[in-house]
């Protein structure tokens, strides 16, 4: 699978008597959503979209309440998610650290090592101009895809 890249140049901002560079960043499709998943995955199988909607829905409903208990998920193919935190440092460990000291709190997702490996495995690369057009994911001004993700 190919996935598409576009040059930008950055200065870097602690030297920026230095000249830029040229880095590569990716390029989206755009995205795809849970109902298109349920449909691709409805095709695949015996299940309908309804059904498959309504496990995923439930395993985001649940998956919180266990990470608040403490407890990593794993997700066999998938990866672990899990919480993370740091918080102020204290000068003796006799001296509290209490939950408004907590900071950087986070979510953390590590992909599974077969799912890594089968990604970087079949990833290629294909460098776009900036007169062709992209969707960029984090841009709220780009329009969403309505039928799913474009193939090429």
């Amino acid at each position: 699978m190919t996935l598409k890249f576009r040059l930008i140049e950055r200065k870097n901002p602690q030297k920026r008597d230095e000249p830029a560079k040229w880095f590569a960043v990716p390029v989206y499709n755009g995205q795809v959503d849970i109902d298109f998943l349920a449909r691709e995955i409805a095709k695949r199988s015996s299940l309908t979209v309804g059904d498959i909607k309504n496990v995923i829905e439930n395993f985001f409903d649940i998956l919180p309440t266990f990470m608040l208990l403490g407890f990593t998920i794993k997700i066999d193919g998938l990866g672990t998610f899990r919480i993370s935190f740091s918080s102020e440092g204290a000068e003796t460990e006799d001296t509290k650290v209490t939950p408004d000291k907590m900071r950087s709190i986070r979510i953390l997702f590590r992909p599974d090592a077969d799912l890594r490996a089968r990604i970087l495995q079949e990833m290629e690369y294909e460098r776009v101009t900036e007169g062709e057009v992209t969707v960029d994911p984090d841009d709220e001004n780009d329009e969403e895809i309505e039928d799913g993700p474009v193939v090429q």
